[in-house]
């Protein structure tokens, strides 16, 4: 039971946040409603989803640290975008490119935390852009539409923040006095340790299957695969086994509930509104509690999808998925630990 505990724990020095959520939803869905309202739902949507993703680029305790990261994940994101729709191809070729994408952005954690969290984003970015299967000449539009949906998340950040200034003044100034980490330059010592290449190169392999499976099925939903993959496989073999589990669970409990939504309320407001409900609490306890955003979120997204879908429900789809994806990083922790394994035989 106490190992169970760990799963459902909150994150050590992490508090609610009210604030993250109430902009978030607010750079998410009022974009969608403006342009739904102007005859430009599609725009909307793709603005909608720009907002979604670079939401998780706001790492980060200061404003400027904040628009830092939320402007790197939102011009990168546009570009990655891009490239996801111009490149796009046969399902083969995707797999190699994915494999390809998920092993460099592993490497990129030799910069820090703040470039492994940019590279992680991306990554998903670039997924989501392939699994779309929209077409070269929809690339413009995209990258467009997720550059404007970020640069939105980004200003009712900017502008949240200056509201709030006069209660966290004070704070901010303790913060600033703080000396701040040294960038380190893309020439200064990249060296790849074994640890982290073997990691990477795992993880890589671990998404390509995923996606492989998901493109020989002809599922475009099977991408929830790949980024269980991506999102889970870390580093400390622990964490990874943990977040797994988290992942599992928490999709099964959202699945249900977002299941029995779709089923029972047929009002469009009244699904909207619960949308945008989920939106505030995913993102406002994402710090908090990572299981309960994970239960959030995925409440969040099977909503979004049955909008669009007029009613029809990916539950049981998603938690096929998230188990698939969940299954994948066992097996990479598996084998990451029998390179040391084999090791302490032979000292022995």
């Amino acid at each position: 039971m106490g190992r169970m505990g760990v799963l459902f724990h909150n994150n050590s020095g992490a508090k609610l946040y009210p604030g993250k959520g109430f902009y978030t939803a607010l750079a998410m869905f009022l974009p969608l409603l403006v342009l739904t309202i102007l005859g430009q739902r599609s725009l909307g949507i793709l603005v909608m989803t720009g907002a979604l993703l670079t939401s998780f680029g706001d790492v980060g305790t200061s404003p400027r640290t904040q628009a830092w990261s939320l402007g790197t994940i939102a011009v990168g994101g546009a570009l990655i975008t891009a490239l996801g729709r111009l490149i796009g191809g046969p399902w083969w070729v995707e797999i190699v490119e994915i494999f390809l994408m998920v092993f460099l952005s592993g490497l990129l954690s030799v910069y820090g935390q703040a470039a492994a969290v940019v590279g992680l984003l991306l990554t998903i970015t670039f997924v989501i852009s392939l699994a779309n299967r929209s077409g070269s000449q929809t690339s413009l539009p995209a990258a467009g539409g997720f550059l404007l949906g970020g640069v939105i998340l980004m200003l009712f950040m900017l502008l949240f923040a200056w509201l709030q200034s006069h209660r966290s003044r004070m704070r901010n100034e303790v913060r600033s006095n703080r000396p701040q980490p040294r960038r380190t330059t893309l020439t200064a010592q990249f060296t790849l340790p074994p640890p982290l290449l073997r990691f990477s190169l795992l993880r890589a392999v671990g998404a390509a299957v995923a996606a492989g499976s998901g493109w020989i099925l002809g599922e475009a939903p099977f991408y929830w695969a790949t980024l269980t993959v991506i999102i889970c496989t870390q580093q400390d073999q622990k964490v990874s086994l943990r977040m797994a589990l988290q992942n599992v669970i928490a999709t099964f409990l959202g699945a249900f509930l977002a299941a029995v939504l779709i089923g029972s309320v047929q009002n469009a407001l009244v699904v909207g509104l619960i949308v945008v409900a989920s939106t505030f609490l995913a993102f406002a306890i994402k710090e908090l509690n990572y299981f309960l955003h994970l239960f959030f979120f995925t409440i969040l997204i099977l909503l979004l999808i049955s909008i669009k879908m007029s009613g029809q429900s990916l539950a049981v789809w998603r938690v096929v998925t998230i188990l698939v994806g969940a299954g994948i990083v066992l097996v990479i922790t598996f084998l990451s630990q029998m390179p040391s394994t084999q090791k302490r035989t032979v000292s022995s």
